[in-house]
């Protein structure tokens, strides 16, 4: 009911009224009187009249008696106690007023002074239950407005303590994640060092007794001899040796990499030379090569002989993967185009596409580690892709295996415009 009135109404005449417009919520403090106090005090006082004339008119003295029950609540209630008590006061008076102008009769003088009297009385007493009232009323609303304010501050404190917590939570899973990937780095790189440190080891003692044992081949395969078989196990002798002796340049080269010698290459040429040099196995295994080449690539700086040695790896890779009548598909395209909001040089991607079984996923993690292989014993040393990964990286670009949706394996090369400038 206050709201109500206090919507219309003035109700700014005392500083607990001020205080409660200060301090109330923001629902409740757009509830502004639109009328000045006086304008709202001389309508009141008009009513008040107003119930007087019809006092006047009619004569009905305990009936109308009510109606200036009207305005005095209304002053009260709006404006406050002061208010209320002066309109109680007017209305007595205007009742008498009435009363005399309409020249009743008593038997005596003091019956209409002691109405009047008894009227303000009764008149006082609305007017200060309703002053009461109001202050109670105003004073709860003073409560309920430090109560809203108070937790209003608690659910603010309280979310930006949550916001505080949550950005804590992320900086701690960015922490681990970060941490995790440098134990993973260290993990890389000691395996990395005992790798090299033990290919170094083997090379080295395995390399003299294959001398040995290639240049007893070589005296018997100068001897003349009528028969065949011993013929054949010669030559399988020295194509064992010719096997073990890559396999030993493999461990050295992957224990102890060369500098780069770079020079400005033609990205097609080396890998059209590269294919040319695992066209025998392809054919072997009857798997045609795709080709969607872009030709409006960059020249690259390359250390040709080794890149060549990481696609003829892949290659090889991917041909074991694929069956018989399968498809290579190579593909190029620049890794930051011309006009593109990049600031890094232009690049080459290339990329290697098989139709085989993909990679199972519980060797997706162990592709690049030395030593490991899906191959069957004898045909790989598991050092092949642990090889290509570190002359991708000297070069400044990487190397990655992936499944394709479509079926098969997909290898990814990225180079750069320029190698970075160490081993």
């Amino acid at each position: 009911m206050s709201a109500s009135f206090q919507a219309t109404l003035p109700s700014a005449h005392s500083a607990d009224a001020r205080s409660l417009r200060e301090s109330r919520p923001p629902g409740l403090a757009r509830t502004v009187s639109i009328w000045p106090l006086p304008v709202t005090v001389a309508l009141l006082l008009g009513l008040v009249a107003a119930v007087g004339w019809v006092d006047y008119l009619t004569g009905f003295e305990v009936s109308v008696s009510l109606l200036y029950l009207i305005p005095i609540a209304l002053g009260t209630w709006v404006a406050g106690r002061t208010v209320g008590i002066m309109l109680a006061l007017t209305s007595a008076g205007v009742w008498l007023g009435a009363d005399l102008l309409a020249g009743h009769a008593y038997a005596h003088w003091f019956i209409p002074l002691w109405d009047t009297i008894m009227s303000a009385s009764s008149f006082l007493v609305v007017a200060g239950l309703l002053g009461s009232l109001r202050e109670v009323n105003d004073g709860l609303e003073q409560i309920v407005a430090r109560r809203t304010k108070a937790l209003q501050a608690e659910n603010t404190e309280r979310r930006r303590a949550e916001d505080d917590l949550c950005q804590a939570l992320r900086d701690v899973r960015t922490a681990h994640a970060e941490l995790q990937q440098a134990q993973f780095q260290l993990i890389e790189a000691a395996k990395m060092e005992s790798a090299a440190r033990l290919a170094t080891g083997v090379a080295h003692e395995v390399k003299n007794p294959l001398m040995t044992l290639s240049l007893g081949v070589d005296y018997f395969l100068s001897r003349k001899t009528e028969n065949p078989d011993e013929v054949q196990l010669v030559q399988d002798m020295k194509e064992a040796v010719h096997r073990a002796s890559n396999v030993i340049n493999v461990l050295l080269d992957y224990s102890r990499p060369r500098a780069l010698q770079p020079t400005s290459e033609d990205i097609h040429s080396v890998i059209e030379n590269s294919l040319t040099l695992v066209r025998h196995q392809l054919n072997q295994h009857h798997v045609t090569v795709a080709r969607e080449f872009d030709a409006a690539l960059p020249p690259l700086m390359l250390d040709r002989a080794r890149i060549e040695h990481v696609f003829v790896n892949v290659f090889l890779n991917a041909m074991q993967a694929t069956p018989p009548g399968g498809t290579l598909t190579v593909r190029t395209f620049a890794s930051a185009p011309p006009g593109s909001d990049s600031d890094a040089p232009a690049g080459v991607m290339v990329e290697v596409d098989d139709t085989g079984h993909g990679i199972m996923p519980e060797h997706a993690g162990k592709l690049f580690e030395p030593f490991f292989t899906t191959k069957p014993p004898g045909q790989g040393t598991g050092l092949g892709l642990a090889i290509a990964r570190r002359i991708m990286e000297t070069h400044g670009g990487s190397i990655r295996l992936t499944n394709r949706n479509q079926g098969g394996a997909r290898a990814t090369l990225q180079f750069n415009a320029k190698p970075k400038d160490r081993q």
